[in-house]
């Protein structure tokens, strides 16, 4: 675990583009031989979870009723906009719904909805 953050993500997002303001930080990038940025492709959340999975862990997925849930942690910045932008995807939205938490509280959503223990 390195991130600072989870995030947990309704399936509408997670399978979604992530936001602008987050390619920088989150987005594929293609590279030249010299090391040279020359794209930045189309990433989803679900896409920067797994290209992320050795460094922050697996995806954490669960059900509330019928709506699919997806937890992931990240590593973000207040310095950088990145948790402004994160925090943006959840307005106007009801709890878990793309809401920010801390290790505790994930591990208290997370428990309290699965049979996992983390």
């Amino acid at each position: 675990m390195q991130g600072n953050i989870f995030i947990c993500l309704n399936r509408a997002t997670y399978k979604g583009l992530i936001p602008t303001e987050l390619e920088g930080k989150y987005s594929r990038k293609v590279y030249d031989e010299e090391g040279e940025l020359i794209e930045i492709l189309p990433t989803t959340f679900e896409k920067m979870a797994s290209d992320n999975r050795i460094k922050y862990g697996g995806v954490i997925e669960f059900k509330i009723g019928v709506k699919e849930y997806f937890v992931i942690e990240v590593d973000c910045s207040w310095l950088d906009g990145s948790v402004s932008a994160l925090l943006d995807l959840g307005s106007g939205l009801a709890y878990p719904n793309n809401c920010l938490m801390t290790n505790t509280e994930a591990i208290e959503l997370v428990s309290a909805n699965t049979k996992d223990v983390i």
